[in-house]
């Protein structure tokens, strides 16, 4: 079957069951063939069950990993028979030359590989076969195409992908109905502008940062539908994107997969049809999440940790019975770590947001912990009001998480004067300084230039 067709398919099969249990019950039908299937033929994935002296049904007993394990025992983990050398040299040349076409060889056929932004420290490496990229392409298709579903299938639409790579994830797909056009971030921002206003959109998908800097310079489209992607998804963004350009949702996907989609309501829900969550409560109503994917096969996540920071919300009016996310907050990464009465005391990322939002007349702004008890804000604009605003508001939220004694400084924000692509994904708020004691993140290894494997 084409592929195209074989999209078409995955999407109309993206039903919704009708009840939590429903819901249940699938993934653990899944789950039954898939876990057996992974830990049959990925290695690391049998030491791991060895190490922990775990039967395979017992799977979601089994102690977290997170990325940096991951990237280290990356050639066992696979079940590709890939090397991390290899699929690094593949897409680090996609990425240097713009060509996003070329493909690994693995056990199963042709792999597309790709990087991620490396936000958190250490930068991971996705493999993806043919028939798991035809049901990613599938289910996005079914949740980002403006409802009412299937009926938007019929009429024409003109995607733009407006991001730093092109993974080649909708190829498959496009048709005479509907076409996707990449935006490349290495291109200077007034051809940008220019080129998202000749091609006006029915959808348009980037990061909320660029799509606001695409507005500023003077894009003008007009889409149904604005999809965040890659970035927290803060309110000011959501505001100032639908004053410019229509309805904003987001998508929250990671290296580790497709992890939430809008549902019609705009509300985002996690994609328990092919993910099973669990969540580790770290206090302040936020959770971390642990995944194991019931789906992929070429790189195994089983009980795989994510660094990133949720609040879960209430149940949907839609009648999806997956859970809520009310808010991506973060990475913990970025939790500011500092100096109470009692020892350190956590801020967590969307604290000093909120209050850095309530500054009358701000624009921009990065707030940076330097220090133990430092903390670094530069501010756009910079003037003696929003300055003293910024840090009433500061000290208020340090204050009721109990850290008294932090020294603010306070500048200017002076953006870089560089091509959207190399300014890499925004992170308002973020933690430079690195308590004593702390694990040492494991670099990637370099790419070799020569033989590279297509």
């Amino acid at each position: 079957m084409p592929d195209r067709l074989q999209v078409l398919l995955r999407a109309l099969q993206e039903r919704t069951p009708p009840h939590r249990a429903a819901l249940e019950a699938h993934a653990e039908r899944l789950a039954r063939t898939q876990l057996p299937w992974l830990a049959a033929h990925s290695a690391h994935l049998q030491e791991r069950f060895r190490a922990a002296r775990l039967p395979v049904h017992a799977w979601r007993d089994l102690p977290p990993t997170g990325k940096a394990e991951m990237m280290a025992n990356f050639d066992a983990l696979n079940t590709e028979g890939v090397t991390l050398r290899a699929a690094l040299q593949v897409a680090r040349h996609a990425e240097d030359t713009r060509d996003f076409t070329r493909t690994l060889a693995g056990r199963s056929g042709p792999l597309t590989v790709g990087l991620s932004s490396g936000t958190s420290g250490t930068q991971g490496v996705f493999l993806v076969t043919r028939a798991e990229r035809l049901r990613w392409a599938g289910a996005v298709l079914r949740h980002l195409l403006p409802p009412p579903w299937p009926g938007s299938l019929l009429r024409p639409h003109r995607v733009a992908f407006v991001l730093r790579a092109e993974g080649g994830l909708y190829r498959s797909v496009q048709g005479r109905h509907l076409q996707f056009h990449f935006l490349d971030l290495q291109r200077p921002l007034p051809d940008l502008a220019a080129q998202l206003t000749a091609l006006d959109p029915t959808l348009l998908v980037g990061p909320p940062s660029v799509l606001r800097a695409l507005r500023d310079a003077g894009a003008r489209a007009a889409p149904q539908r604005v999809v965040s992607v890659a970035e927290v998804l803060e309110d000011d963004d959501r505001d100032a994107l639908q004053a410019a350009f229509g309805p904003v949702v987001q998508v929250y996907q990671a290296t580790e997969g497709l992890l939430a989609l809008p549902c019609p309501h705009g509300r985002l829900h996690l994609n328990e049809r092919h993910v099973h969550f669990d969540f580790e409560a770290l206090g302040d109503g936020h959770v971390r999440p642990v995944l194991t994917d019931l789906r992929r096969r070429a790189q195994p996540f089983v009980r795989h940790r994510l660094d990133d920071l949720l609040v879960l919300g209430d149940a949907c009016p839609c009648g999806h019975p997956a859970r809520v996310v009310e808010r991506v907050a973060g990475r913990q990464d970025d939790a500011l770590l500092l100096q109470g009465p009692e020892g350190t005391v956590t801020v967590w990322p969307d604290f000093v947001r909120a209050a850095l939002n309530r500054v009358p007349h701000l624009r921009e702004y990065r707030a940076v912990q330097t220090g133990p008890a430092t903390l670094s804000v530069t501010l756009d604009p910079c003037t003696p009001d929003t300055r003293a605003a910024a840090e009433h508001e500061l000290r208020t939220v340090l204050a009721r998480h109990g850290a008294r004694h932090v020294t603010l400084e306070t500048a200017p924000l002076v953006l870089p004067d560089l091509p959207l692509a190399a300014q890499g994904k925004r992170r308002r708020v973020t933690r430079a300084w690195t308590p004593p004691n702390a694990p040492a993140l494991t670099p990637l290894p370099p790419a070799a230039p020569d033989d590279l494997p297509y």
